[in-house]
């Protein structure tokens, strides 16, 4: 691991994190994305947490030019290997681009997204007799479905923003 990458790494990582500047332990330092973690993988398992570490690792693949596979964000890296994997990835654009690949494969939800509006609807419209209620349940899905289509939308958006920075000649 080069310095560099790592110094970079944890400016990364201080800017995401709740408490900047406060003592991490580097053997699980993605935890330290909160204030006070109760273990190993803690930041899993608040929205917080996986808001932080979502935001942080978007940042990495696109200051670094990589895409982390999936088997990667479910693994608990230590700031070492963390930056290990980086560098291996910068030198391998091939690998990068599999994984962009496949996160490019999830696509919209239509599906879901179709039967949950069918039924939202045909809710509201069964509570007719309750105005007030069936106009709040409208109002939610027309905000719902604002919030899923904007949200793809910034996903594509990030994911041809990585593309370019991943294939562009100053990455090796």
């Amino acid at each position: 691991m080069t310095k560099d990458t790592c110094h970079r790494v944890l400016e990364l990582f201080s800017k995401h994190r709740k408490s900047p500047g406060a003592e991490f332990d580097d053997s699980h330092f993605l935890d330290y994305l909160l204030d006070k973690p109760k273990g190993k993988g803690a930041f899993r398992n608040s929205f917080s947490g996986l808001r932080r570490f979502n935001a942080f690792w978007d940042e990495v693949q696109l200051e670094f030019g990589v895409c982390f596979s999936i088997n990667d964000r479910e693994t608990d890296f230590s700031l070492e290997k963390y930056c290990d994997r980086i560098e291996q990835l910068c030198g391998s654009i091939r690998s990068s681009k599999a994984s962009l690949r496949n996160r490019a494969k999830c696509g919209f939800e239509w599906n879901a997204f179709v039967f949950g509006n069918l039924l939202l609807v045909v809710l509201a419209f069964a509570l007719k007799g309750f105005w007030g209620l069936s106009v709040l349940l409208l109002l939610g899905v027309v905000a719902l479905n604002y919030t899923l289509v904007l949200g793809h939308v910034k996903e594509r958006k990030y994911l041809r923003e990585l593309e370019t920075r991943i294939v562009s000649p100053g990455n090796t």
